[in-house]
């Protein structure tokens, strides 16, 4: 037997789950619009690079379209055994969509290297992670039947909280009219 509390809360999750779907469809839209300007080579871009003590270095580029900023690429790594690439898609310099793809390396017993992937991809609105999904694979040197990104299975996981995403956003956002050669902080 259903009380009228279950069942309110009931429509209130559907409601949410229904909004969700209809904000990742937007964002998705958002996206692929963003990556056919990109790939057209309708944007124009600037970009700097940088160098934190030799710990981390990297190279952020900005891509406007129309003079609005549309997408921030940092692609950097960190010691010898760590690189990524951070894609913020953005309008009217409010962040949408994220998508961080790190890979850590280390060597193997008899030879050969073992790239450990990770791509997270998360669904923002107004400054809060709505979806966020991940894909982890291992890819092998020494392997002749490597997975690749479009076949890995996308997992849903739990959101962090909005600072992990929103606060290196606003931190590459910041350097967007003056870069730095030094840390990025």
């Amino acid at each position: 037997m259903h009380t009228k509390d279950t069942l309110s809360d009931s429509v209130d999750t559907a409601v949410k789950a229904n909004q969700t779907l209809s904000a990742v469809a937007d964002i998705q839209e958002r996206y692929a619009s963003v990556m056919k300007q990109l790939e057209g080579a309708a944007m124009d871009s600037t970009s700097f690079k940088y160098s934190c003590q030799g710990e981390k270095n990297g190279a952020v580029t900005y891509f406007s379209h129309e003079g609005r900023l549309r997408l921030i690429v940092h692609r950097y790594n960190e010691y010898d055994h760590y690189s990524a690439v951070d894609s913020y898609f953005v309008e009217d310099d409010r962040l949408y969509f994220a998508y961080l793809n790190g890979v850590s390396w280390s060597f193997e017993d008899g030879g050969g290297t073992r790239d450990n992937v990770r791509e997270l991809r998360i669904y923002v609105v107004n400054q809060l992670p709505i979806r966020c999904l991940e894909k982890n694979y291992v890819i092998r040197s020494k392997a002749s039947n490597n997975p690749r990104s479009e076949t890995a299975t996308n997992k849903e996981v739990d959101c962090k909280s909005p600072a992990s995403v929103i606060g290196p956003y606003q931190i590459l956002l910041k350097y967007k009219t003056g870069g730095t050669s030094g840390c990025l902080d």
